[in-house]
């Protein structure tokens, strides 16, 4: 894995439907060229978790860029999120990012919520914010 490596996030979304858990940080709202996407299935199949594919699955920057887990560490604080990947996760992907943002309380509490949900039961995630 290459260095750390940063960007800022001018769009945040938290999506969530019946199936699906969603958070995405993107450089720009459209047509993004630097993005971190997070999902979780509300309820994955047996199909799903016997391959595996029952946790999260994280998106950096490209579909070639993607996988289910792989996050050693997740650190939400008020203005940025740090993630640590494992040292697999991510060929070729720097062991850190850290991307910026900037959120109001009722969005940060929403993102948070989301996130935590995201990641229940994997012991990744950490609240630092204030």
């Amino acid at each position: 894995m290459t260095p750390a490596t940063t960007f800022d996030a001018v769009s945040v979304s938290i999506e969530e439907d019946e199936h699906l858990l969603r958070v995405r940080f993107a450089d720009a709202e459209f047509n993004a060229r630097r993005y971190l996407v997070l999902e979780r299935a509300k309820a994955p199949d047996a199909h799903d978790a016997e391959l595996g594919l029952d946790g999260y699955s994280v998106e950096l920057d490209a579909p070639s860029q993607a996988c289910y887990g792989g996050i050693a560490l997740f650190e939400l604080a008020a203005d940025r999120v740090t993630v640590t990947f494992e040292d697999d996760a991510l060929p070729g992907v720097a062991r850190a990012l850290v991307v910026t943002f900037a959120l109001r309380g009722r969005q940060r509490a929403q993102l948070r919520g989301c996130l935590e949900r995201i990641f229940a039961g994997t012991g990744c995630f950490l609240d630092a914010g204030v």
